[in-house]
């Protein structure tokens, strides 16, 4: 980033952290940098932020559609729910988003302007089909 290169941060899958929770990924790198350059103030919790939204967007050419709250973008927003207690007390929302949230405190999911999830509930598909044929389908591979 001092050199002027953009960063972007994302999940590449399973098989290397067996996750694709941006919340924890934002927590390690913010953590990792700080612990590898031995300044508690390396990265801040804002560009980390900014690494998984706008910076990842430009990473991919995409930030003329996605990334950010713009008119003419694509409306893709999470809701959380800030009345968790691992988010109280909430001093900095950065902060909170960063080293504080988890993937069960989104509420909501808005994609593309669509409503995909509501109150936890996944209204575009059969949640509970979807995790039963993932199950299956890692258990197939196993097999193999």
């Amino acid at each position: 980033m001092d050199a002027g290169v953009t960063v972007g941060l994302g999940t590449d899958g399973a098989a290397s952290n067996n996750s694709f929770g941006m919340f924890e990924s934002m927590k390690v790198a913010a953590l990792l940098q700080k612990a590898i350059s031995g300044d508690p103030s390396a990265l801040s919790s804002r560009e980390v932020l900014e690494m998984a939204t706008i910076r990842g967007a430009e990473a991919l050419g995409l930030e003329e559609k996605v990334g950010s709250l713009e008119v003419g973008k694509r409306a893709d927003i999470i809701l959380i729910d800030f009345k968790k207690p691992n988010l109280v007390p909430l001093h900095d929302l950065c902060a909170g988003l960063v080293y504080s949230a988890h993937g069960c405190d989104v509420d909501g999911v808005i994609v593309d302007g669509e409503v995909v999830m509501e109150n936890r509930e996944v209204k575009t598909l059969d949640e509970e089909a979807v995790i039963e044929g993932a199950q299956d389908a890692a258990f197939s591979l196993l097999e193999r």
